[in-house]
């Protein structure tokens, strides 16, 4: 990207630590105007920076107009890769309402697929790889843009809502050898084998590192005190809920699942039922919300409109090839 191709009022950079503050601005601005309900606190913009492994001086664009932050695009690529053996490349980003359609956004993406392209090579060598782009709602403004630039809609995802109290799900029968609980800080290890092993079978799916498991983990916004997990005699996770709160009056269920060995036997159900009960019993909360792969082989959709979850909106992943193989 020269100089000579950027708009004259615009600078072209890279994010740093200390634009947290303008970048939650941001994104919740990006949020609000293309009503995706996405919202984050200053803490979680924080924490996006600093996430571990990320190195913003190679990963990240940050378009400024003046001293105000109005664009800004990122590149996360997975430590493992995916169960194809494929380069998994994230490309989070996005141009604030009142600065798009000055073609802001399509330089912000051809600088993010180059960094992949590069990232993946380094970090990749010799596999095929992938970039997903979230198309947000029917009719977002980046669809046309992601088109343009040669991505397609590959995936949708559900975002589902249950109000509380509602109609009370009922209580989960006992399930011999099953212990239901809430995770305490031991149960980290645990949990994340489990979710590993839960999400091995998941299209797009690759495991996170040790470290970023333990950054999620201690995320300002989790709410350990209504996550659930079901244990075996070995005090074995095989089935868990993460619990998060992004906004006032409601839940999000951040993470949810099953190991492949448990599945059948009504366990994530269980943990899921007791999670919405202590959620209920809070009386902090109007409605739990979650995200589910609208294409999952698990009927993981079927058994959340069973407890009550209704279909809110729906998002479209978008995807295109890297261009060649590392080599």
């Amino acid at each position: 990207m020269t100089a000579t191709s950027r708009p004259a009022h615009l600078t072209w950079d890279t994010l740093r630590p200390d634009d947290a503050e303008q970048l939650c601005s941001l994104m919740n601005d990006i949020g609000e105007a293309d009503d995706t309900g996405e919202i984050i606190s200053l803490e979680s913009t924080r924490e996006f920076l600093e996430t571990p492994g990320t190195d913003l001086a190679r990963e990240s664009i940050a378009v400024r107009e003046g001293d105000r932050l109005v664009g800004y695009g990122c590149v996360d690529v997975a430590a493992q890769p995916d169960r194809e053996g494929r380069a998994r490349c994230r490309l989070p980003g996005g141009v604030h309402p009142s600065r798009r359609r000055r073609g802001i956004g399509g330089r912000i993406l051809d600088a993010q697929q180059e960094i992949a392209e590069r990232l993946a090579a380094s970090e990749h060598p010799g596999r095929a790889g992938h970039m997903h782009v979230g198309g947000g709602l029917e009719g977002a403004d980046v669809r046309p843009l992601l088109t343009a630039r040669g991505f397609a809609p590959v995936r949708s995802f559900l975002e589902m809502l249950r109000e509380l109290p509602g109609e009370q799900a009922p209580p989960a029968p006992p399930i011999a050898g099953i212990e239901l609980r809430t995770p305490g800080d031991a149960d980290s290890e645990s949990v994340h084998a489990a979710h590993v092993a839960a999400f091995a079978d998941h299209w797009g799916s690759a495991p996170s590192s040790p470290e970023r498991w333990a950054h999620l983990w201690s995320a300002s916004t989790r709410r350990p005190e209504f996550s659930s997990v079901a244990v075996d005699g070995s005090d074995r996770v095989l089935a868990y809920v993460m619990t998060d709160v992004w906004e006032d009056r409601r839940l999000y269920i951040a993470l949810v699942g099953t190991r492949p060995e448990a599945r059948g036997r009504g366990i994530g159900t269980a943990v899921l039922a007791r999670t919405l009960g202590l959620a209920a019993a809070s009386g902090e909360f109007d409605e739990v919300q979650l995200e589910v792969d609208g294409e999952s082989l698990t009927g993981a959709t079927r058994l959340y409109e069973r407890l009550g979850f209704v279909r809110d909106k729906e998002i479209t992943l978008y995807s295109k090839d890297l261009q060649k193989e590392a080599v």
